[in-house]
């Protein structure tokens, strides 16, 4: 890993602390003489290509920019703050996120089984779910927290999803009625610790897999906690299960949900951290929770490697997390900033060997490093940029035999990074800091 004087002197901290302190000094936070400030201030940004990314940082908080329509979707971001991460309960749950790690607003998205179909879609305001597993994936966890308008509906939520998990969905196979395909029912167990969950147990004797499954209305929450375990260890997935269900329980006590009239006045920029992202342009593809910002906690739902980045936002400070076509940490200083980076390029190298780092960087741009190489899906390239106390992640893929120049993303990367560093300059010249 490569390291600059003043990351070397965080990195110092870091090693002495164990990795537990929640940020570092506060003289390292506020160097201006960092080597990365002194490359920007010569950097000419008028020669850069941003495509047709826009690079004037808009100012939501000035503009009194609400969420609209987009109200359930944010509560369903701040709500990420207070779901439990599954390796907090069981420290080999580390490996997952991606889509099954996501904000829900729909019926069909938030429940299974027919649940859905039998709620009325209004009843529902938001919800968030996270997934793990552990390495070889013979142990899995899935926590979820769905919203609803009144505690009549959370209520009637959990009788529905338990009474539909009783029943008998195995057929027998026509060409050998000796063999049965399908879901057995699940057995109601108690959970001694949480006398208002409805949970049961779901066993495939020939597979030797076992899965346990809590629900747990709360006012107007739901909450729901899955646990499966491929050799048949059903202690296990009871124990998880209950832990998980108490702590989820106690964190949401915390959380300070918006009341439904309210959530379309909800800001769509939390300290000004997500006008930096790079953007969208029309054509490009997007979901829920492409436009967004996080606490640290709720963004390590989506981290591939929870548990260190948990560490590495405690000492770098780092409060805020964007996600606008890049993703943007605000840390506590330019010190901070540079560590941040060079741990997570310590961490590509180690998780992706194919990827190789690139002796220049598209449009020279400084601050930055990149790492280039073919995955199995394709050509792939991955770029980490330093600007004051921000990092910037960005990434792009050319899938092989790709012809949609919409599912090739590597092909836009030169223009977003310049954008991205575009937008770092002028947010810092319009004097866009804390809300």
């Amino acid at each position: 890993m490569r390291t600059s004087r003043t990351t070397r002197a965080v990195l110092a901290v870091a090693t002495a602390t164990t990795l537990a302190v929640a940020g570092c000094s506060s003289e390292a936070a506020t160097d201006p003489t960092t080597e990365s400030a002194q490359e920007t201030s010569d950097f000419d940004i008028s020669s850069l290509d941003t495509g047709g990314y826009r690079v004037e940082p808009r100012d939501l908080v000035a503009e009194n920019f609400q969420a609209g329509e987009a109200g359930r979707v944010i509560e369903g971001q701040r709500m990420a703050e207070f779901v439990i991460h599954p390796h907090h309960i069981d420290p080999t749950l580390t490996v997952g996120g991606g889509p099954n790690t996501r904000v829900s607003v729909e019926p069909r998205r938030l429940l299974t089984s027919n649940a859905s179909e039998l709620l009325d879609p209004t009843s529902v305001i938001s919800g968030f779910t996270t997934y793990r597993h552990n390495a070889d994936e013979s142990r899995t966890m899935v926590v979820g927290v769905a919203r609803f308008t009144t505690y009549e509906v959370a209520a009637e939520v959990v009788r529905i999803l338990h009474e539909d998990q009783q029943v008998d969905r195995q057929e027998p196979l026509e060409s050998d009625p000796s063999i049965v395909l399908g879901i057995p029912p699940a057995v109601p167990v108690t959970l001694p610790g949480i006398p208002t969950a409805l949970a049961s147990t779901r066993t495939w004797e020939d597979l030797g897999h076992v899965t346990t499954t809590a629900l747990v209305p709360r006012g107007g929450f739901v909450v729901t906690v899955f646990a499966g375990d491929d050799s048949g260890d059903v202690e296990w997935t009871h124990d998880v299960v209950e832990r998980a269900a108490r702590a989820q329980l106690e964190l949401l006590e915390q959380f300070p949900a918006t009341p439904a009239e309210e959530l379309a006045a909800l800001p769509m920029d939390r300290d000004r951290v997500m006008v930096r992202a790079v953007g969208f342009v029309e054509g490009e593809n997007r979901g829920l929770s492409d436009m967004a910002v996080y606490g640290p906690h709720g963004w390590l739902h989506f981290d591939t490697s929870p548990a260190h980045t948990e560490k590495l936002f405690e000492v770098t400070g780092t409060d805020r997390v964007a996600k606008v076509n890049s993703v943007v940490y605000r840390t506590a200083g330019p010190s901070e900033a540079e560590f941040f980076r060079d741990e997570f390029a310590a961490g590509t190298v180690a998780a992706h060997p194919e990827l190789v780092e690139d002796e220049a960087v598209p449009q020279n741009i400084p601050g930055t490093r990149c790492w280039s190489g073919d995955i199995a899906t394709g050509r792939a390239q991955r770029c980490l940029m330093v600007y004051g106390r921000y990092v910037a992640e960005l990434s792009g893929v050319r899938p092989v035999g790709n012809a949609a120049p919409e599912n090739d993303t590597l092909r836009t990367l030169p223009q977003r990074l310049a954008t991205q560093y575009v937008k770092f300059v002028k947010a810092e010249e319009m004097g866009l800091g804390e809300n």
